[in-house]
């Protein structure tokens, strides 16, 4: 069903049709199409006059994925649709998988039904973006990981590096999620000495996947360059006198060389290294410069990457539809976050590795800044946690229930298929009659 939809969307809204000029859909397609020509990954960069020189200008994984296609079936719009369509439904499948390894079968089920038809889920399939491969090489990285913690072997552990490494150069977002597996690797097996050096091979392995981008780019520029020349820039745009003080950015983002005080700085750098090394340089400085909006950005950043409120100037549908489906899973999962938590390291068990994902989220957008579309990787997450969360919540009123029912019948015989019932530490639960 979940592929049904993706599919006849992106059918309803036009298949083949082009990215359009000067986005973030052309960039990638002229890259992708560049390498399928046997050219290199070169195309157009912030400010360089140049528009066909080999660039690092955004992560490599989406456009190779799409130059895979392209070299098979031509430059065709249509198939790297129907591979996204494809990739989202697997996610399907997979927020199933992680679902059911820390919670239960039922919460991983609910979690993916959920996720079949989730609004932005249904969107971003059929969007010429890197959300749909970005996600599911990230979700995928994350079961892996858990399949490790249920049987250390080392292979488990590189399968889960490579998949974490390249969901790191399909969508940077999860670019702190290698140390932090590394502190999961390490809190979690310290009393297991073998499987703490096996796990340990996960960001060994995550960073040998991206040495060879590393590298390319190093020959390249002469520049340590591990995801992309758009670092520097993220973090100006996000780190400015406009965002903090225009209520129209609040926790947003504009675009750096739109600022007056900057836009000579950028445009004259020449190359798109030196720009990315300007932009961070002004970044710095300016958040050196007034620690009194510190506070402010935080605020700003947080309320805006968690909000189901999106601007006024969205079409109304689109603030519609978040509402309707971001707003309920927000409650349960904030509900669901802090006693799974502690429910899961109390039992010793793996699961809090999807804590850390939150975590990781929430730090990058305190570096960056807050958007929908960039909490798009983490909200299968959300949807695993308010799962358990609306579980726990139905399992007690079932409860409840039946013991209402059950004053004055004490003497009734026990059944022996009493039905299991969700905790909120983490596991299931039996209760057994006597």
């Amino acid at each position: 069903m979940g592929l049904a939809l993706r599919v006849g969307l992106a059918a309803s809204l036009g298949l083949s049709a082009a990215p359009e000029p000067g986005t973030d859909q052309q960039e990638y397609d002229t890259y992708a199409w560049s390498v399928a020509q046997g050219r290199g990954y070169r195309g157009m960069s912030a400010d360089v006059a140049d528009r066909d020189h080999l660039t690092a200008f955004r992560p490599p994984g989406t456009s190779l994925a799409w130059a895979a296609i392209y070299g098979v079936v031509g430059h065709r719009y249509d198939a790297v649709r129907l591979l996204h369509c494809l990739a989202s439904a697997l996610t399907i499948l997979l927020v199933y998988d992680i679902g059911r390894r820390v919670f239960s079968p039922s919460v991983g089920l609910l979690a993916a039904a959920g996720y079949a038809i989730y609004p932005t889920a249904l969107l971003f399939s059929t969007q010429l973006l890197s959300e749909p491969l970005g996600t599911f090489w990230f979700l995928a990285a994350l079961a892996m990981c858990l399949r490790f913690a249920e049987c250390p072997a080392w292979d488990q552990a590189v399968a889960a590096g490579i998949l974490l490494g390249v969901a790191i150069l399909t969508r940077p977002h999860a670019a702190l999620m290698a140390p932090l597996i590394g502190f999961w690797v390490l809190w979690q097996f310290r009393q297991d000495r073998r499987a703490w050096v096996e796990g340990l091979l996960i960001p060994v392995a995550c960073l040998a996947t991206m040495s060879p981008w590393i590298v390319r780019n190093y020959l390249i520029f002469g520049a340590f360059i591990p995801i992309s020349t758009l670092s520097g820039s993220g973090l100006l745009q996000g780190n400015n006198r406009i965002v903090a003080t225009d209520p129209r950015y609040y926790g947003y983002s504009i675009w750096d060389s739109y600022i007056p005080e900057y836009r000579q700085a950028l445009q004259t750098a020449g190359d798109e290294v030196e720009r990315d090394r300007r932009a961070k340089r002004l970044a710095l400085q300016w958040l050196r410069d007034n620690p009194d909006r510190w506070w402010y950005l935080a605020r700003a950043k947080t309320v805006r990457a968690w909000t189901p409120f999106l601007q006024s100037s969205t079409p109304r549908y689109q603030r519609i539809s978040m509402l309707l489906s971001w707003g309920p899973v927000l409650i349960l999962f904030v509900l669901a976050f802090l006693p799974t938590l502690v429910g899961l390291l109390r039992g010793g068990r793996p699961g809090w590795l999807l804590h850390l994902v939150i975590v990781n989220n929430v730090v990058l957008n305190l570096i960056f800044w807050g958007e929908a579309r960039y909490r798009h990787s983490i909200e299968p997450i959300c949807l695993i946690f308010a799962a358990q969360a609306l579980a726990y919540l139905m399992a007690s009123e079932r409860r409840a229930l039946d013991g209402r029912r059950s004053k004055g019948a004490e003497n009734r015989p026990a059944d022996p298929w009493a039905t299991p019932t969700l905790a909120f530490d983490g596991g299931l639960q039996e209760i057994r009659t006597p």
